[in-house]
């Protein structure tokens, strides 16, 4: 069996600065890195290589400097390596990245590719599925643990809720999640291995394609995302009666205004997906009405979220599509987007969104601009705004084909209701038999979901012990609080990794979130970057949180705990 794995070098995002006038990076003394989620990719790679004996390749597209992350793939244990360089793929988006490496994978015809989840400078998350779309392989994304044997691999899924576990058939491409293995250190007596690497331009690809004027979307300007949190110094009873008015303005929702559905239009058709959760489908639903209003639009709204948990839902009809199988929600969504012709259709950034938009635009070669933070709608065009570089920066994006779709991040748009009721009309879709769940392990209901949380409770390492993190628990469940942590603590085992917040985990945008113990690293601060009101409780006056709070408190955990205990008791 042959396993091909696709990395990629990124700049150091732990490192990096940005020049505020030009929207640029400053690269200088800033190090190139292989992906962290690339790295995770080429360590199952050998591990599977280790216990079944299979080949392992390794391929990257970029700049001749990208060589050093199949050097460090071929030192780890990788067999063969491949640098795709040309100046000619310079300026490729998702689409057209996908385009050439899928060109690449049919040349090596491997049984397995394996991506990561995704890049942290971009954090799209399409290339993996739309590479498997363009070479007609089976995808599973967010894969925490896999197991094969003989053609058929039985797999662990990363979900918003919880674990899915499932099996299917060779060939597949997965993306595979932080918390599927801990890359090995390669010890510096292994030599240096560049010169095993085969370089290929666009000749000896034997793809003549340009990377810039191939793409689907193009970027239309970026601006720089400064900090602008004042960093005031509170006392430990002022914080806490800030947490109180937090929670009598209400901890999971915000009472939404109720608007008047027009229901005379006829200039065209916007179109917003519901996969998962309704919280999401209702701001989805919201934001497509909103642009719809102005421009004259029917809204309509299509996916698996069930009707009676849409009460209020701003749209027209709902096509509801009574399925949890990606490929045939995409086949569903596909025909519906045949029939209706919208201008532009929204997706969630959730799992099944960002995996189900990438296998359209794949198949359809649409652009596709992932994890919108803003979406508008202008001179027929839909203005996308994406972060990018853990937040850093927000690049304005442009697609070139119609319709425009965008997966958009949840808690960024409001959500309002309507006084009347949509229209049902129900869709039972065929199975596609492309893989068999085995299983679905929930997360336990003690954990509030952080996208439906106003109020989150932040654990770092600060926070010692299993007790004082229970303690948080429980007092965050009595109060219907969202938890959540940063990656030393999900390491741990303190908290599911689904509550993991920061670049590899979660961007959450609570109106308060407080910070227990955290130190402020820019991993989990980017996390944060939409966070209404920060206030970070920490017995280190140096701490780098301080500096990016609204609010800060010099003290320990145990002391806060101890007095909202004592002003909140039931």
């Amino acid at each position: 069996m042959k396993i091909l794995i696709f990395v990629k070098q990124i700049p150091d995002i732990n490192m990096i600065r940005f020049d505020k006038e030009t929207g640029r990076i400053i690269r200088e003394n800033v190090p190139l890195i292989i992906n962290p989620f690339d790295k995770r990719a080429v360590e199952e790679g050998i591990r599977l290589k280790e216990k079944y004996g299979y080949t392992v390749e390794v391929a990257t597209m970029g700049p001749p400097q990208a060589i050093e992350v199949i050097n460090e793939s071929l030192r780890m244990g990788a067999d063969h390596g491949f640098l795709i360089t040309d100046r000619k793929y310079g300026g490729a988006d998702t689409w057209a990245t996908s385009h050439i490496l899928s060109h690449f994978a049919k040349t090596r015809n491997p049984d397995l590719m394996i991506c990561g989840r995704y890049s942290l400078d971009g954090e799209t998350s399409q290339v993996p599925p739309e590479i498997s779309k363009m070479c007609n392989y089976r995808f599973f994304s967010s894969v925490s643990k896999i197991e094969i044997e003989g053609d058929a691999a039985t797999m662990e899924l990363d979900r918003e809720d919880g674990v899915l576990k499932v099996s299917a058939k060779m060939p597949m491409v997965i993306s595979v999640s932080e918390k599927i293995n801990r890359a090995r250190r390669v010890d510096d007596s292994v030599p240096d291995m560049k010169d095993r690497v085969q370089i290929l331009d666009s000749i000896a690809l034997g793809l003549d394609f340009n990377g810039a004027t191939g793409s689907l979307t193009l970027v239309d300007g970026v601006e720089v995302v400064e900090s602008s949190r004042p960093g005031n110094k509170i006392t430990m009873p002022e914080a806490v009666q800030k947490l109180k008015e937090s929670m009598e303005n209400g901890t999971t929702s915000v009472k939404p205004e109720t608007i008047h559905m027009d229901h005379n239009v006829s200039s065209g058709t916007a179109m917003g997906i519901a996969l998962q959760d309704p919280g999401v489908t209702m701001e989805i639903a919201s934001l497509v009405e909103k642009i719809s209003n102005k421009q004259g639009f029917r809204t309509v709204m299509a996916g698996n979220v069930r009707p009676e948990n849409l009460k209020g839902m701003t749209a027209h009809e709902y096509y509801h599509l009574d399925s949890g199988d990606i490929y045939s929600l995409a086949v569903e969504i596909g025909r519906l987007m045949d029939t209706i012709k919208p201008e532009f259709v929204i997706f969630p950034s959730n799992s099944q969104g960002r995996d189900i938009a990438s296998l359209l635009a794949a198949e359809r070669k649409l652009g596709l601009t992932a994890d919108c933070v803003d979406i508008k709608f202008q001179d027929g065009k839909l203005i996308q705004y994406k972060p990018a570089f853990g937040g850093g920066v927000i690049a304005r994006i442009l697609s070139k084909t119609k319709p425009e779709m965008a997966t958009v991040r949840p808690g960024m748009f409001t959500k309002k209701l309507a006084e009347g009721n949509f229209q049902v009309k129900k869709i039972t879709p065929a199975e596609s038999g492309e893989y068999v769940i085995l299983s679905h392990e929930l997360v336990e209901d003690v954990y509030l979901p952080l996208q439906d949380a106003n109020i989150v409770l932040g654990i770092g390492r600060g926070v010692k012990g299993k007790p004082l993190i229970q303690s948080i628990v429980e007092f965050a469940q009595e109060h219907s609080i969202g938890v959540g942590g940063t990656r030393p603590v999900v390491d741990m085992h303190l908290l599911p990794r689904q509550h993991q917040i920061g670049i590899t985990g979660m961007a959450i945008s609570p109106q308060l979130y407080v910070a227990l113990g955290v130190s402020g690293m820019d991993n989990h601060m980017s996390g944060l970057r939409y966070a209404k009101t920060i206030i970070s409780i920490n017995n280190d006056p140096n701490a780098p949180i301080n500096r990016l709070s609204d609010y800060w408190v010099e003290g320990t955990v145990e002391d806060f705990l101890a007095l909202i205990r004592e002003k909140f008791q039931k």
